[in-house]
């Protein structure tokens, strides 16, 4: 398989709002975990402790904070559309937007291109609540549902050209979004793809679910092959990278965070059962995914579990790895997943799990792995050759691959190898894409739709200018009139330092005059 490149990233997960705040929660252990917010349903009335019929087990889970926060004037979208969409789409539109812009394009520019567009998404709880109500049912209502709309409206609003695509293989979804992303680039079908997933609880019935199945952890916590793990807890997120060819993203001097060498799917057939996972199946996708990238086992030095913390899944997909690891003599496989950290993000996991893998090699250093300390014993991990990060791996100088596994309730198996990036590739700057970072002054721009938009504006771009410091100020002013897009409402100040500009920007906020002149 020919490399993709990892172009641009945007994210949102439990307690992580940003990329830069998902990676400190990744290395500082950080526990996006907490109860169900009473805006999404009370909790109290259908917990069981004993996990009775019709309840969960369980008042946990991985949420993200004001999911329904959406400017819709940014989208020109009317305020009973907007209210009318899956938060699943407002939030997967969003996401796709800032992907794009970290990528360095404007996202305009992509008009009328064959841009394509994969998204992973698993859950439909909008569609239960508001389409069976019939007398209530209207265009906006419909267009507002569904999983097609999903990738259809980041295509409509952007005006992109070339396929665009909604994939639900359950858990897997996000991760066989970006294999068939990386599979259209390579096809020729599309020369810049947005692959995302998206994941929102807004109902009690999948928890519930897992509950009766037996799947569910009481404390609402994963705890990935832990001697603790006693089930899965639910998490939501929304994550999107923006993928290129490898030769082309170096041709344009794009950043790349990472490089995809190969991707592999599959699926149980008749296992144990339709949720069963299946070992030899799991251990296929894996060799598969190998053999697509040219890499042997013994080349991967760190692999991003699916790890949902079920003692059967857990073995099991040890077991997988075992086959393929287990003569790893003295350089055993770092193993690890993010849904300790976040929960089973359902729709979202593959691609928290490949944002995870990508900002490890970018940043030359795995994060360690939550609920690592007391490993499961009957794992028998160093007789398969693996070992828990119980400790940030560093990763040494030159090339390294990671892998990262993604397996569907129903049968739907994936499995990626990532590269770090070749040398002469250009590298993201924090925060930013590829931008000039040479320039001690540059003149900031920020546009918004109304005077009260650009307000709100100026005060997130302050606050997200104290987030990153170290960012030079000409990176800051080369992506706000580059790639930011042109709205009515404007405001524009030269600036010599981060610091400065964030005061200037929280000033100009507090100024009512300023604003309406």
């Amino acid at each position: 398989m020919q490399p993709v490149a990892i172009v641009g990233i945007d994210c949102r997960f439990p307690g992580a709002p940003d990329p830069a705040a998902y990676w400190d929660l990744l290395m500082r252990s950080g526990d996006g975990v907490g109860r169900v917010p009473e805006q999404r349903w009370n909790a109290d009335d259908f917990y069981s402790p004993e996990g009775a019929e019709g309840h969960s087990n369980t008042t946990s889970g991985g949420f993200i904070t004001d999911p329904d926060a959406f400017d819709h004037e940014f989208f020109a979208i009317s305020p009973r559309e907007a209210a009318a969409m899956d938060p699943q789409q407002r939030l997967v539109l969003q996401c796709a937007w800032r992907a794009v812009e970290d990528a360095g394009i404007a996202p305009q520019s992509l008009a009328g291109t064959d841009t394509g567009v994969f998204v992973g998404i698993m859950g439909n709880e909008w569609a239960h609540l508001h389409l069976t109500d019939y007398a209530r049912v209207t265009a906006q209502v419909g267009s507002g549902n569904g999983y097609c709309m999903t990738a259809n409206r980041i295509s409509y609003h952007l005006d992109l050209k070339g396929p665009s695509l909604a994939v639900d293989t359950a858990c897997s979804s996000s991760l066989v979004a970006v294999h068939l992303a990386c599979n259209a680039l390579l096809a020729g079908e599309c020369d810049t793809a947005v692959a995302a997933g998206v994941n929102i609880a807004l109902t009690p019935a999948l928890g519930i679910f897992y509950t009766q199945a037996g799947l569910s952890a009481p404390d609402g916590r994963c705890k990935p092959f832990s001697a603790d793990a006693d089930g899965i807890g639910r998490g939501e997120g929304v994550g999107a990278v923006v993928l290129r060819r490898l030769e082309d993203a170096i041709a344009d001097g794009q950043p790349v965070y990472a490089v995809i060498r190969g991707t592999a799917v599959n699926q149980d057939g008749r296992s144990n059962g339709l949720t069963a996972p299946n070992r030899w199946s799991q251990q296929e996708v894996l060799a598969s995914a190998y053999r697509r990238a040219g890499v042997e086992p013994s080349d991967v030095a760190f692999t991003e579990g699916h790890g949902t913390g079920t003692v059967l899944g857990d073995m099991i997909e040890v077991k997988a790895l075992g086959d393929l690891h287990a003569d790893r003599t003295g350089k055993p496989l770092a193993l690890g997943s993010v849904k300790g950290n976040l929960g089973h993000t359902e729709g979202a996991a593959g691609i928290a799990g490949l944002i995870k893998v990508a900002l490890s090699l970018h940043h030359r250093v795995v994060p360690a792995s939550r609920f690592a300390a007391r490993e499961n014993p009957a794992l028998k991990l160093s007789k398969y050759g693996l070992r828990l990060l119980k400790a940030p791996l560093r990763l040494a100088a030159g090339t390294t691959v990671g892998g990262l596994s993604s397996f569907g309730m129903g049968g739907t198996n994936a499995h990626a190898v990532l590269e770090s990036a070749p040398g002469g590739a250009a590298r993201p700057t924090a925060g930013s894409a590829a931008r000039p970072t040479g320039l001690g002054a540059a003149v900031f721009t920020l546009t918004a739709p109304t005077a009260q938009a650009l307000r709100r504006n100026l005060v997130a771009q302050a606050d997200a200018l104290q987030r990153h410091r170290v960012t030079p100020v000409g990176a800051v002013g080369w992506s706000s009139t580059r790639l930011k897009t042109g709205h009515r409402h404007r405001f524009a100040v030269p600036a010599t330092d981060t610091a400065d500009l964030a005061a200037v920007l929280r000033r100009a906020a507090d100024d009512e005059d300023l604003l309406t002149r």
